[in-house]
Formats: structure tokens, sequence, C-alpha cells
């Protein structure tokens, strides 16, 4: 059974190139240098294999440029990993999915806390206001959905499908990392907990794709050494590193990457789709 990983966007939270901005990477003809803010689509087959399940995770700034390029219509849930607004402020470009026919309600999983900032954040989607007469183009319809937080590990159902859910640190706040089945999506943190490295080592992956801004250490994110350290500890069969920096040029950071740990781990790109297996 064949998944899907569709990469939208691998960038920080500018984005690259940055505007205004003159260095070689900025200025680089090379598409793999041209990056959206980070989000990818996770589609994942039923055990059956004749269904599609299609979770999008995080909703950034960049988001509808994204579902244009890949002629995106429909998707079924949404994982807000976290509130950074390079994450979360393009949620109203879910928009156009939910008109339909018929019209549709996407969930939205995250934690009970970045379930309240997000309700806070967009009351014409959650609050009194959503339920008014809607005039112009309207809202989307969303429903956040919480998920439970109260182990080291939490192993949660969605869709009928299995996810391992865990907190990562994110300088003075924290993000969401998940596993589901041979896969690991680790964003946005400049630190594993051991107990998650740990576990997600025991899970054998088929691919990680893991948080990796910049080769001089961050108080927020993995840099080049911390990400290369996890992927040893985790040793994935695959590794693509991401959320990636000005600083970092794909042609350099690629031949990095396989000169420290192997031919499988590697920076991944913008509109790339990595497959992976769950037996």
């Amino acid at each position: 059974m064949t998944n899907k990983v569709l990469i939208l966007g691998s960038g920080t939270s500018t984005g690259i190139p940055i505007p205004g901005c003159e260095c070689k990477v900025c200025q680089s003809i090379n598409p793999k240098n041209k990056r959206l803010r980070t989000s990818i689509i996770l589609k994942i087959q039923n055990p059956s294999g004749n269904q599609e399940t299609s979770f999008l995770i995080d909703t950034t700034p960049d988001l509808r440029q994204g579902l244009l390029n890949h002629k995106i219509k429909k998707i079924d849930a949404c994982i807000i990993t976290h509130t950074h607004a390079d994450h979360l402020h393009g949620i109203d470009d879910l928009r156009p999915l939910c008109f339909g026919p018929p019209p549709k309600t996407i969930p939205i999983y995250t934690s009970q806390k970045f379930s309240e900032e997000i309700e806070s954040r967009f009351p014409y989607i959650f609050g009194d206001q959503a339920n008014k007469p809607q005039l112009g183009g309207g809202i989307p319809r969303l429903l956040t959905k919480k998920i439970k937080f109260e182990e080291k590990i939490n192993e949660v159902s969605l869709h009928g499908l299995p996810f391992d859910f865990f907190l990562l640190p994110h300088g003075h706040g924290e993000t969401i990392g998940f596993r589901q089945g041979k896969f690991a999506y680790l964003i946005d943190c400049h630190d594993i907990p051991e107990v998650v490295v740990d576990h997600l080592k025991s899970m054998s992956l088929d691919l990680l794709i893991i948080d990796c801004v910049c080769r001089a250490p961050h108080r927020t994110h993995l840099n080049t050494d911390k990400s290369f350290e996890f992927i040893k500890k985790i040793n994935p069969k695959r590794a693509g590193l991401i959320h990636m920096g000005h600083e970092l040029d794909h042609s350099e950071l690629e031949t990095e990457a396989k000169e420290t740990l192997g031919a499988e781990v590697s920076p991944v790109f913008d509109n790339q789709t990595i497959t992976y297996r769950n037996e």
C-alpha cells in the first residue's frame, strides 16, 4: 500500500526568495531554491486500496498558490501544527474547497490551546458571526477538532487512520509533530524529546521529514547539525529536510547531506511527491 506526501512548500517563514534580498539563494535560477512556506498534503490509501484520504498539514499564506499549482479540488481534513502566521494565516483559502456541491465542512485537527487561538483569531469563521447570514463570498465551513495530549505519545484515529501525535519544543512555545504508519513529520522545533526519538526509532520509519532552517545554531529551529544528529538517532530508511531558509542552497545542502548521512537523505523541494509504504 503506497501513500504519498506532496510538498506544497518547503521554505521558512519568509518564503524564498525573500523580497529585496540579493543573496545567491534568493537570486538563484534553480527552481528547487524557490520555496513557498512549509506545508504538505498527505494522501493515505485505505487498507483495501480503493479509497484515498487527503490531509492538509498547515494553512500557510501561500495555500491558494499551492492548491492552484496542483489543481487540488478536495481535502478531507486539515492538521494545524501550531499557530504562527506562516503555518496558519492562509486558512481562509480553504473556502473554495467547502463550496461543493454539496457544501462541505472541513475538520481542523489541533490541540486545545491552538484551537482556542485559531477561533479567537478568526471569529468570522468560528464565532457568533459565522452563524449570521453571509454576504458576498461567504466564509469557509470549518470545524475545530481537539486532539488530546494526555501522554508523551498520543494515539489517535483520524478518519479511521492511525496517527501518533506528540508535542515538540519551539522557542518559548511548542508545535505538534506526528507519525502516520511508517512516516513521521517533525517541523518548527529546536529539539526533539528523547521519548519521541526512541518511539520513532522503534517504528522503523520508511520516511522522515524534519525541520532544517539554517547552518548556524538557532533558538527556535533545528539547524543542519541538529537535523543530521536526529536523523542518525531515529534511523529512517529515507529522510527529507524541510523549512529551509535562504542560507541553504538546495544543491549544496543535498551534497552535504549525502556526504554526511548517505544517498537517502536530501532536502525536499516544492511540488515534489514522495511515496512511503506502511508495511
